[in-house]
């Protein structure tokens, strides 16, 4: 059974080697958040590992479904992008070979990476499952790449319509849909749903909020005391540690260094020259990047598409109430929020951003896959610029993918356009 779960087999051996080589060779006080990362990111895939050696259902889903749906039952949460990502991260090919795999068997070269690992994991006989779950967000690549799993793969595909417009019937419409989901996956794998798990899983999602809900607090502070490489952890942990204690856990270390060095008149390592949002997402092949921004660049990182949440923690018991306030959560969950409906929607986040976090500069990853994102890109320069007066630099990258647009050229253009800010 574990064969069928290998990436995340390849996952846990790197990050537990990477978090015993960090723990010999870092003092405490360096890199809290990316140990913090690590330790709890081994604990996640730990349990998964033990419970596929057990036989349990393993049930693949989209990130933008809330993970917490697959903790009402005895089964092991696979989120799909998570893993060629993670993988971008922690090895030098990253899942390069797995993209080359799909491209062989026909997948166009420009969707996008994030589903495009999986599919290319699971014709190599490396990663399997009993069903699918997905939305109708927050793009094209999703409804098209997911297509994969049902038609050549043969799995159950269970797919939650979204309604474009966010009004309390419309969220009552994508509360009933995943209520339909979970129903349909209790009859797929013969489980009854266990409400009370699915209950301490909300409950550790929405803990872990109110600790981002801090941190974001905090990161309004001059200079910012939290390292920039802090943005895509919380999106990691935000997709592949969901309804988990783990997740929890690594938002309050989190917290609890930030108010730490704001107690101690203490910002990031390295001086703060200037302050950016990114409206879209972080860069994954080589995280590097950002002690690079921070110590060299002086830029600090804020925060990005991902990092902050524009949806309320749930505190309700009763599971009528927690659906609907998942399907809240859902249809406004990081780039779901921004991309799935009107565009407006990104360029008002956008503005609202740096106008928080008093950003002296935007950095927009262009994503290959991101086709929705990218026609706005303009429209998200000219309001910035007409609204705030300050500039926005376009990357254009897969963020998963070091091929497309090489390290060396993204931090020559970072560094050209730093220059321009003086």
């Amino acid at each position: 059974m574990v064969n069928r779960l290998k990436p995340y087999e390849i996952l846990y051996e790197s990050l537990k080697l990477t978090l015993d080589l960090t723990e010999r060779i870092v003092t405490e006080d360096e890199q809290v958040a990316l140990r913090s990362f690590m330790r709890n990111g081994v604990k996640v895939l730990e349990r998964a590992l033990r419970d596929a050696d057990e036989g349990k259902p393993i049930i693949g889903y989209h990130f933008a479904m809330p993970g917490e749906i697959v903790q009402c039952f005895d089964a092991i949460p696979l989120c799909f992008e998570a893993v060629p990502y993670l993988m971008a991260a922690l090895f030098p090919d990253g899942a390069e070979y797995y993209y080359d795999k799909i491209h062989s068997f026909g997948s166009p070269y420009h969707s996008c990476t994030s589903q495009k690992g999986i599919m290319g994991m699971y014709l190599d006989q490396i990663a399997d499952f009993d069903l699918v779950v997905c939305p109708t967000a927050p793009c094209d690549n999703t409804i098209a790449s997911y297509q994969f799993f049902s038609n050549h793969a043969k799995k159950p595909l269970l797919v939650a319509d979204m309604p474009y417009y966010r009004t309390k019937e419309a969220y009552q419409y994508f509360a009933d849909e995943i209520a339909r989901q979970i129903n349909e996956i209790s009859k797929l794998i013969n489980q009854e749903p266990n409400w009370d798990k699915f209950k301490t899983a909300v409950q550790n999602s929405s803990k872990a909020q109110e600790y981002l809900i801090e941190i974001n607090e905090m990161r309004r502070n001059i200079p910012c005391p939290i390292e920039s490489i802090v943005n895509p952890l919380i999106t990691g942990a935000t997709v592949i540690m969901a309804g988990t204690p783990e997740k929890t856990q690594f938002f309050k270390d989190v917290r609890d260094l930030m108010r730490k060095r704001i107690k101690n008149g203490e910002g990031r390592l390295g001086e703060e020259r200037f302050r950016s949002i990114w409206p879209n997402i972080s860069i994954f092949f080589d995280i590097g990047l950002y002690e690079w921004l921070d110590r060299v660049v002086g830029l600090s990182y804020l925060v990005d598409v991902f990092t902050y949440y524009y949806y309320e923690p749930i505190y309700s018991n009763n599971i009528d109430e927690i659906l609907l306030g998942i399907a809240k959560q859902c249809m406004n969950y990081p780039m779901t929020h921004q991309a799935q409906s009107f565009i407006e929607i990104m360029i008002e986040d956008t503005l609202w951003a740096a106008k928080e976090f008093k950003a002296d500069c935007a950095i927009m990853t262009g994503h290959l896959g991101c086709k929705q994102i990218a026609s706005a890109i303009q429209l998200i320069r000219e309001t910035l610029r007409d609204e705030l007066d300050i500039p926005m630099l376009t990357l254009e990258v897969d963020i998963g993918d070091k091929r497309f647009t090489s390290i060396e050229t993204i931090k020559y253009e970072i560094e050209e356009f730093a220059k321009t800010l003086l």
